[in-house]
């Protein structure tokens, strides 16, 4: 590789499930060994994950734990991981602590990034998701020859905002230049993060490639989000910051149907709490109703202001959204 590549794992409380990935990893073949280190970044668990990790692994490419004392969360605990890369570090590859590399993942990653283009800052893949009980729901699997690549402009944006995340950070790799000029992961949010994330590297006009084949298959966890998350609707909470940072690619008829989208989703979640009774989540509803139409009003107060929110780069780029 022209510049060395990290793969890192982020991981907590996964004493269940990483030496399972681990395996998968090594399972790569001699490619691994392309790889300058893993990095194991785990994130305060008080479990037996990190000795599980050392003990399963056997190759001769260095694993290196990063143990936090503390739970920081997932987007902090990359964010420390890359502040901790060696110096000249080109690309970093991500499968996390309880999700399992398929065959050919290392080796169809490293070939793409020896061909990537300077303007290239993300690429992901498809993946089949599946739960303990064994049932594998299957993704994407289109002709080999086939790479789709979303360019980052004003429409690019606009497109995101309106169809949400299409982008996966488990099985992907991204350019270290890249995480670091549009700040890396968002450290407050919890469920949007992913979708924030390719919006900033798409509206700092770096292009994101998407491999539309299977490498990964993705351990469906429904405990991986809290219900307290859930109750209190902080999706629509992430979304509506989301849309704030980038109204600036819609046109008023698109952001006037996205609220209205948000807003008819808590409709419809306010019925069906009423019915099973779920006094908290319908009780959350309605400050969440009030911040997605203060939402609306600021942004069109900010058109209306004519502020400049537009990155430099995308404007360079920018088209009719």
């Amino acid at each position: 590789m022209s510049r060395p590549v990290v793969i890192l794992i982020p991981c907590y409380r996964c004493e269940a499930t990483v030496a399972e990935t681990l395996e998968s990893i090594q399972n790569q073949g001699s490619v691994l060994n392309e790889v300058q280190r893993v990095i194991l970044a785990d994130d305060g668990s008080r479990d037996g994950t990190a000795a599980i990790a050392r003990a399963a692994w056997r190759s001769p490419v260095p694993l290196e734990i990063l143990d936090r004392r503390l739970n920081c969360g997932e987007y902090a605990s990359v964010n420390n991981a890359v502040e901790h890369f060696a110096e000249g570090t080109g690309w970093f590859l991500i499968m996390h602590g309880d999700n399992l590399a398929k065959p050919g993942w290392l080796q169809n990653f490293l070939d793409r990034i020896e061909k990537a283009t300077d303007d290239i800052g993300l690429i992901g893949s498809s993946y089949d998701s599946f739960k303990d009980e064994g049932v594998v729901r299957p993704g994407e699997n289109e002709p080999s020859d086939r790479i789709v690549t979303v360019p980052g402009t004003r429409k690019a944006v606009a497109d995101t905002l309106r169809m949400g995340c299409w982008w996966h950070i488990s099985s992907c790799a991204i350019r270290v230049d890249t995480y670091l000029r549009v700040g890396g992961l968002p450290k407050v949010m919890q469920l949007k993060g992913d979708w924030d994330f390719m919006l900033r590297v798409l509206a700092d006009g770096w292009t994101i490639e998407h491999i539309p084949r299977s490498f990964m298959l993705y351990r469906d966890n429904p405990a991986g989000s809290s219900s307290i998350t859930f109750r209190r609707h902080m999706d629509i909470w992430e979304t509506i910051a989301v849309i704030g940072r980038f109204h600036w690619a819609l046109n008023h008829a698109s952001l006037l149907r996205i609220h209205a989208y948000y807003f008819w989703t808590l409709v419809r979640r306010s019925a069906r709490a009423l019915l099973q009774l779920n006094i908290v989540r319908l009780f959350w509803i309605f400050p969440a109703m009030g911040c997605l139409t203060a939402s609306y009003v600021s942004c069109c107060l900010d058109r209306a202001q004519g502020i400049d929110v537009l990155p430099r780069r995308t404007i360079a780029r920018a088209e009719t959204a």
